[in-house]
């Protein structure tokens, strides 16, 4: 499961919270106030790769969303922070809907919270309120980075997501977008040649449906946050958006999402039964036990098709970014921040965690078991992690004409909207041109309340 499928309900009674902690290390007493633990920030790694600075007896808690597979990546990397700076580091893990509401209880009192893990949905909100913690002069500190490691080490498109004001204020990670993927054996077999467009993906996935058993494609059809991701992908391939730059007005092309209805409502003729009650891992697990020539589907999710023990398909697989037409590839930005805590009092030791965690050694060890991806150039050059998930390449490509994920305070309610409207249309219950304008009018009312 990943981000955009816990879109729901996040405004839930701060009372009904039920927040486990997760201790790493031994604990110890923290300060309040200000930056009043600055510790050693430019002392070099105790190991090569490690994190910058000593902070013995600094005890830092880290707030971010339970029950995901990415738990066990961040324990064991804040493990070896505490081991080589001498902090601790805990975990404050909550329940997605109830996340955003915790967060802004604590960041609004008391300094109970150091490292904040943020959806881009309330980013601005946080920042706007002054709850984070700029980060400008660390990123620029030689003393505080590995050699050579600044602002640029990170896709630029990327890291921007975390700048609110002209100021930095997050490091990013979780990274993921949507691609193609497409079974060579199938396509070699058929004589079909590797897929350039939207255009060639419904030819290839028409010929090849109901072959010995096997659909054209799959990909997610239940309304869950994944079927408005693929949309608002072939919307960014097409040079186009959701909303302009304010995040107010609706900006959405009708020539361009008719094309990307009229992609979702072709594909569907040669999707398997059940498509609309499809998440992510769902289509996923169709094309792994090679029920699928094609799928479309978010990067987490992909990743189980090169598993050898979850896929009967395992190297069969080639990836390619959505484009459509003679157009640019494109793809939404799917990502989480992470951001510092204004009133902490550890920023220095906060920091070395946050510069030591999205940086390219500890992403890759991440991506590799749970298939989500990092946000520095060097990681998409990282020979091991294209290795095991050969998608990276398209995704490279997906991000350079990429839109991140709406931040607008309406958008679960639109988001909903969007894809009960995407699957009246797979039903035939509404014409694409209508269900279009259903979209268009959603986005106009809601987009300014």
């Amino acid at each position: 499961m990943f981000a955009t499928q816990r879109q729901r309900g996040w405004y839930a009674v701060v009372a009904a919270l039920s927040a486990s902690v997760l201790v790493l290390s031994a604990c110890s007493s923290s300060d309040e106030g200000g930056d009043s633990n600055d510790g050693t920030p430019d002392a070099k790694p105790a190991a090569e790769g490690g994190p910058y600075g000593k902070f013995t007896g600094q005890d830092l808690t880290l707030s971010r969303w339970a029950g995901d597979p990415w738990t066990a990546g961040q324990k064991a990397a804040a493990d070896e922070w505490s081991k080589q700076t001498g902090g601790t580091l805990s975990l404050d893990a909550v329940p997605y809907e109830n996340l955003h509401d915790k967060q802004a209880l604590t960041l609004g009192g008391a300094a109970d919270y150091d490292i904040v893990y943020v959806h881009p949905s309330w980013f601005g909100e946080f920042a706007e309120a002054g709850y984070l913690a700029p980060i400008d002069d660390y990123l620029s500190d030689a003393k505080r980075n590995p050699p050579g490691f600044s602002a640029d080490s990170y896709l630029s498109n990327v890291l921007a997501q975390g700048k609110y004001d002209g100021k930095q204020y997050c490091l990013p990670d979780f990274v993921s977008t949507v691609v193609v993927g497409y079974r060579t054996d199938l396509f070699s077999q058929a004589g079909i040649p590797a897929p350039k467009n939207t255009d060639d993906v419904l030819a290839a996935a028409a010929k090849l449906n109901g072959k010995d058993g096997v659909a054209g494609i799959v990909m997610p059809g239940k309304a869950t946050g994944a079927v408005a991701d693929v949309f608002g992908s072939l919307l960014t391939a097409q040079g186009n958006w959701w909303y302009g730059p304010d995040g107010k007005k609706s900006t959405m092309d009708v020539k361009a999402a008719t094309k990307a209805m009229d992609f979702y409502t072709e594909a569907a003729k040669s999707a398997p039964t059940g498509l609309l009650n499809m998440a992510v891992d769902d289509a996923a697990t169709v094309a792994a036990q090679g029920k699928a020539a094609i799928v479309v589907d978010t990067t987490p999710a992909l990743s189980a098709l090169e598993d050898s023990a979850k896929s009967t398909t395992a190297g069969k697989w080639a990836y390619v970014p959505l484009t459509v037409g003679s157009g640019k590839p494109g793809g939404e930005l799917i990502y989480w921040n992470w951001c510092i805590a204004a009133n902490s009092s550890n920023k220095s030791a906060a920091y070395s965690f946050l510069q030591y965690y999205t940086d390219t050694a500890q992403q890759a060890k991440v991506a590799i078991a749970a298939g989500t991806l990092g946000a520095t150039k060097d990681f998409y050059q990282d020979e091991n992690v294209t290795s095991k998930l050969p998608f990276l390449p398209a995704v490279n490509s997906a991000l350079e004409n990429s839109n991140p994920q709406p931040s607008v305070a309406s958008w679960p309610s639109i988001q909903n909207t969007i894809e009960t409207t995407i699957q009246k249309a797979v039903q035939g219950q509404t014409s694409d041109d209508q269900a279009v304008k259903d979209i268009q009018e959603a986005l106009e009312a809601l987009g300014s309340s």
